[in-house]
């Protein structure tokens, strides 16, 4: 049968063209039966110049095509874009001869088009469009990574990225150099795809992947459009990568990604934590350990989502980057970290394997591993059997609490009889609310006047600002470290913790672990009238005085229902929570030094944050990252709603970091992130992602996100430790190297990126960066180490600096340092 393949040469360039039609010409006799040339130039026929290279291009070239002994029709269309090459051969009489016509090699001469958009997602956008118009038309088209080539006008850009749609090519000036890279083009061409016997001229080609499918239609029935998709590719897994990528905007799931498989678990972490967000994330074989501590945060917040991982069967002698042979077995060490998984090796046991799966995940017990062989990834079985037999829908529990109704009855009225009648201090300290629990804590502290602190890792669980007011009740935060000086002065009299009689802490949705409070376990046991609620067994505090084992909105309904505060009681407790400063009363906070030190550009910052909250309504989420930075923004900076901290479990340093890139996606408000150098050195640099991810969801950015990277060299909670609590010297077991940062501004698919070092504060520059739309700002804050406040230690709570208690000759004085109630 006749066989007649289209070339199609995209330029404004004559001299382009010719080069082109010479180089074909001179392999003609091997391969072209007949050469039909529809352009808008008049042909006036060019000679190729040889040199070594092009000769021995070219002799390999004809070596190969006479022992393929395979020839073709060729028609070459020339046209000045790529829309009127469509219509020029769709219009074509070529399309009336008999036989085959394919649509072949395109060449795209860009560099001649000196109007246009020269980015690469505008090209790859144009040639997607060009090559789909066709297949409307019925034209058969050779649609691969080899059928396109464009000739840009150069590689300067300061980003650079693979293209999606074609093969990058920078036009040689030499032009042996030109003829050379023309013909390598054709060639691979010729091979790879007109010879190659999986290339068929068919277009776009979607595969199918069962499991893949299955995935998808799993979380649509339990999170219909809300679920996210993260991965970093491997060859054995891209094909169900792809699959997923593809199908996954169509059917309610984010698809971000990220620059390392740690990576991904900490956006799935943050989003989980913020937004209950469930997830799916696919890795490579042998990238299980990559998650790092990550994926143990995961099993504790009990996150819900699968984790694929590629593996090979045991069978496999020493497979590449396999983890179940003879001398080991991932699901040993899964099994020690109590996670659960399922190792899905055949294909014919995917219905059940995947039952399996979906059950552990309605278990809450967090994230599910999927140990996945190549067959099980691949396979592409009929969907409609395959969901006859899968069990979507979680199993109902006959009894969710294990307890003794009678009992939790006795201890739930004598909650509500210290919230009543109880003591003149009584202190909530929050876990992670859902929107109707946030609302009922507020009401209930309002009417009952009780104290409300976060912490280190539920930042912002209560906040200072609600929807833009200022929230009478909220205290500060109550942690390990940087507890608040009104948390202090509220708990402690004189330096000294008040007695259980006059206070009493409620831990809501908490398991009271070390990092929730200063104490020691002597004074947790001995010193403090404690009362927790947690709905699981095992999270119940053994120095609790009251233990509530009970879902935490039944507790606040009940609650609610049962508050009878009288307003005498509520007055007084009121009065104390507003008896002490609201803003930091040392010195250092207020001196302007330089280098900067985190008292003064945090207190300076709180200002600037304060002023937008109130004048225009800002609304912001926080990101912390491990470190003094981190737990100074914690501490001093207002917050308007929860926030994302790296101090939750593990406490591992940059994952509050790499968990911006998904952030910016799937956050509703501006951002601001707040990172140490050591987070910063901890992990690879995010800016790549965070571009790729732009490119591909430009729509999600219609917000503010300012990441501050606090640069002091050192790694300051430590060096508290050894200087203020073991007085001791520093030394160079904590110093970091910081590097200069140079500053310099870009825009990417209209979204603005600025770098800049701060060495002083400015308090207009700040405002104008916090609220410019659609921007990144990354910015080096330069800052000293110290030891003084913050609450590192119990320490350094203490001290010439602090000022307790508001007398009233003070309140007369600083009016503009006590929060005043409606009263």
């Amino acid at each position: 049968m006749k066989i007649t393949v289209g070339i199609v040469v995209v330029t404004k360039n004559q001299d382009f063209f010719e080069v082109g039609l010479s180089v074909l010409s001179d392999i003609k006799d091997y391969v072209f039966n007949q050469v039909n040339v529809n352009a808008d130039f008049v042909i006036k026929g060019k000679k190729v110049v040889s040199d070594q290279l092009y000769l021995e291009t070219k002799l390999k070239a004809i070596n190969y095509l006479k022992n393929k002994n395979k020839t073709i029709d060729i028609s070459v269309f020339q046209a000045e874009s790529l829309s009127e090459a469509s219509n020029k051969i769709i219009t074509s009489q070529t399309l009336d001869l008999d036989g085959q016509y394919h649509v072949g090699m395109v060449y795209y001469d860009q560099a001649s088009m000196d109007h246009q958009d020269n980015s690469i997602e505008k090209i790859d956008d144009d040639l997607l469009t060009f090559y789909r118009t066709l297949k409307n038309a019925e034209i058969a088209a050779f649609y691969s990574s080899f059928s396109a080539a464009v000739f840009l006008k150069g590689n300067q850009r300061n980003i650079r990225y693979l293209p999606q749609q074609f093969i990058e090519q920078v036009r040689s000036e030499d032009l042996s150099t030109f003829q050379t890279q023309l013909l390598c083009l054709w060639m691979d061409f010729f091979e790879m795809n007109y010879l190659n016997r999986r290339i068929k001229p068919v277009g776009e080609v979607f595969h199918h992947n069962t499991l893949g499918e299955q995935l998808i239609r799993f979380f649509n029935h339990v999170s219909p459009n809300k679920w996210s998709m993260s991965y970093y590719t491997g060859s054995v897994i891209s094909n169900l990568i792809g699959y997923i990528d593809r199908e996954a905007s169509k059917n309610g799931g984010l698809v971000l990604r990220g620059p390392s498989e740690h990576s991904l678990a900490c956006g799935a972490m943050a989003n989980w934590q913020l937004y209950k967000t469930p997830f799916l994330l696919v890795v490579t074989s042998g990238m299980v350990d990559e998650f790092k501590g990550t994926l143990a945060n995961l099993k504790e917040a009990a996150a819900k989502g699968f984790i694929i991982v590629a593996e090979n069967r045991p069978s496999h002698w020493y497979s590449f980057q396999g983890t179940i042979t003879a001398s080991e077995d991932t699901r040993a060490v899964l099994d020690a970290k109590r996670i659960n998984y399922v190792y899905m090796e055949e294909a014919d046991n995917l219905a059940n394997d995947l039952s399996t799966a979906f059950e552990l995940y309605h278990k809450d017990e967090g994230p599910v591993v999927l140990l996945v062989t190549p067959s099980v990834l691949d396979t592409s079985k009929p969907a409609k059997e395959l969901t006859e037999q899968i069990v979507y829908d979680k199993v109902k529990s006959l009894n969710k609490y294990n307890r003794c109704e009678i009992e939790l009855g006795k201890q739930l009225q004598n909650a509500l009889d210290l919230i009543n009648n109880g003591p003149e201090k009584v202190v909530w300290q929050l876990g992670p609310l859902d929107d109707d629990e946030s609302e009922l804590v507020q009401s209930i502290s309002r009417e009952a006047g009780i104290a409300l602190v976060d912490s280190l890792p539920y930042p912002g669980s209560v906040s200072k600002y609600v929807n833009g007011i200022r929230n009478v009740n909220y205290l500060g935060t109550l942690s390990i470290y940087g507890f608040s000086p009104r948390v202090y002065n509220y708990l402690y009299t004189n330096d000294k913790l008040n007695s259980v009689k006059e206070q009493c802490i409620f831990f809501i949705k908490s398991r009271v672990s070390q990092i929730c409070s200063p104490f020691t376990e002597g004074r947790l046991n001995n010193k403090l009238n404690i009362v927790q609620i947690t709905h699981n067994p095992i999270h119940m505090a053994p120095f609790s005085d009251i233990g509530l084992q009970m879902d935490s909105k039944v507790f606040l309904k009940f609650i609610k229902a049962n508050l009878n505060v009288s307003s005498d009681l509520k007055k007084r407790r009121m009065s104390l929570i507003n008896g002490y400063y609201d803003s930091q009363s040392d010195v250092v906070s207020k001196l302007a030094s330089t280098p900067m030190s985190p008292n003064y550009f945090f207190s300076e910052f709180n200002q600037v944050v304060e002023k937008l909250i109130i004048n225009q309504n800002y609304d912001y989420t926080g990101i912390y990252d491990v470190g003094r930075c981190g737990i100074s923004a914690i501490r001093n900076v207002a917050t308007t709603r929860r926030g994302f901290s790296g101090w939750y479990g593990r406490a591992l340093m940059g994952d509050a970091l790499l968990s911006s890139i998904f952030l910016a996606h799937t956050c509703p408000t501006n951002i601001i992130a707040f990172i140490g150098d050591g987070a910063k050195g901890m992990v690879p640099d995010i800016y790549p992602s965070f571009i790729e991810n732009l490119l591909t969801h430009p729509e999600n950015l219609n917000k503010n996100i300012t990441i501050m990277f606090f640069c002091n060299g050192g790694l300051s909670v430590i060096n508290t430790y050894q200087e203020r609590i073991l007085m001791n010297r520093t030394s160079k077991q904590m110093r970091l190297i910081n590097l200069h940062q140079s500053e310099w501004q870009d825009s990417v698919n209209n979204f603005d990126v600025v770098s800049k070092t701060i060495t002083k504060f400015d308090e207009k520059e700040m405002e104008l960066a916090l609220t410019a739309p659609r921007r990144l700002n990354l910015f080096s804050v330069i800052v000293n180490h110290n030891n003084e406040g913050d609450g590192i230690t119990l320490a350094t709570a203490k001290g010439w600096q602090r000022d307790p208690v508001l007398t009233e000759e003070i309140k007369q004085q600083f009016p503009w340092n006590v929060t005043e109630t409606n009263e």
